[in-house]
């Protein structure tokens, strides 16, 4: 179930990457990149897929490579997730929330050479509305054109894979430390479900 949902998170994180628009720095497209071969997708072209499921060939050829159907990626696009600009704040400016952009900026960056990680706070920021965070929103909020290297995100989406088969074992051991540290404490308490 916590690979299932990584890998959502993370084909999620590729879609979102792979097309950007910003209300002042609209990016007409996104270079896709795996290894040596490199493509260009067009913005309208996911926003037509979030709003109606219809992919273009050059987008129904990218999903394929990432083993997602055009259903599943509409689905990805669309689905909002209740988040207030306030807790998204925190999030984003928090020591884990921070790893993680770094993380995901390794493998997206600005066509323009500028700073990863602030361009994704800048576009999560701009993509609340309605106290609700959706892909489609912050493809549309991104500040500029992107360039996705898809080989790399994968290798980090695998990688994450791995480590989250290793989490039982990991709240285990938190779960005889931490009551050392904070008397009564323990993740299998409801904390984080397992």
């Amino acid at each position: 179930m916590v690979g299932a949902m990584l890998r959502r998170m993370v084909v999620g994180v590729g879609l979102v990457v792979s097309v950007w628009a910003g209300p002042v720095w609209a990016a007409d497209r996104i270079l896709v990149r795996f290894g040596p071969i490199s493509t260009p997708v067009e913005v309208k072209d996911l926003q037509t897929l979030a709003a109606t499921g219809q992919a273009s060939e050059r987008l129904a050829t990218l999903l394929g490579l990432m083993g997602l159907k055009p259903a599943d990626a509409q689905r990805f696009l669309s689905q909002s997730v209740p988040m207030s600009p306030d807790n998204l704040n925190r999030i984003v400016n928090s020591f884990v929330g921070n790893l993680v952009l770094a993380q995901v900026a390794t493998f997206v960056q600005p066509a323009n050479g500028g700073d990863g990680v602030t361009a994704l706070k800048t576009g999560l920021s701009q993509a609340i509305q309605n106290n609700s965070l959706s892909l489609i929103n912050l493809i549309q909020s991104y500040p500029g054109d992107i360039n996705l290297d898809a080989q790399r995100g994968m290798a980090i989406y695998r990688q994450i894979q791995a480590d989250a088969q290793n989490l039982p074992q990991v709240l285990a051991a938190l779960d005889e430390i931490l009551p050392l540290l904070a008397p009564g404490f323990k993740f299998s308490a409801g904390c984080i479900p397992r």
